[in-house]
């Protein structure tokens, strides 16, 4: 079976953007009605460059609505990290991000920008990190909406932080939070 529209245009837009990937790992059989998601990774670019970790899945269906809104909306993931990784950590790295694009149907709610999500463990080579804040775009040219010739999809960057980083994002505006978060770390390298 191929792959619906909205998915090729997600597709194509990660090439135009980061160039051909350099490997892909596909779940299979997650919550309904996700039934397949395909993590991207896309190498560095340069020697203190980041590896990308994109979904692909995620946006064949809207996310569950809250309840004052009528439509979820679509989105996908992005998740960057500096330094080298060895196999088995990009494999950590992606399944928790597959599992991060699952959040919607198995909690019931849409995921978006500002918000915060928790694990009960450490994220895979961000020590100390057991949440994510998700981020809008932080640099010039990085996308925020992908148009697609379905609905537009929102990129939902997904950036590990620590306890006490959690506990200021819980306080704070979350543009307030993350210009202060880009002010004191590179938010694509273990915190500090």
């Amino acid at each position: 079976m191929s792959a619906p529209p909205i998915l090729r245009d997600v597709f194509r837009a990660l090439r135009d953007e980061w160039g051909e990937e350099r490997d892909g790992i596909t779940f299979d059989q997650g919550p309904p009605p996700l039934e397949r998601l395909d993590v991207m990774l896309y190498d560095p670019t340069g020697p203190d460059g980041t590896t990308t970790f994109a979904t692909i899945g995620m946006s064949a269906h809207a996310m569950p609505p809250r309840a004052e809104n009528a439509d979820g909306g679509r989105a996908e993931l992005r998740l960057f990290r500096r330094g080298p990784l060895a196999p088995g950590d990009e494999q950590q790295l992606a399944m928790r991000l597959a599992n991060l694009a699952a959040y919607p149907w198995t909690r019931g709610e849409p995921l978006g920008w500002g918000e915060i999500v928790g694990f009960p463990d450490e994220i895979p080579t961000f020590p100390g990190c057991h949440s994510v804040f998700l981020a809008g775009p932080w640099t010039v040219g990085q996308r925020a909406v992908i148009e697609t010739g379905t609905a537009p999809v929102r990129i939902l960057n997904a950036v590990p932080i620590t306890e006490a980083e959690r506990q200021q994002a819980l306080i704070a505006r979350p543009e307030t939070f993350f210009s202060d978060l880009l002010d004191s770390r590179d938010v694509c390298a273990p915190a500090p």
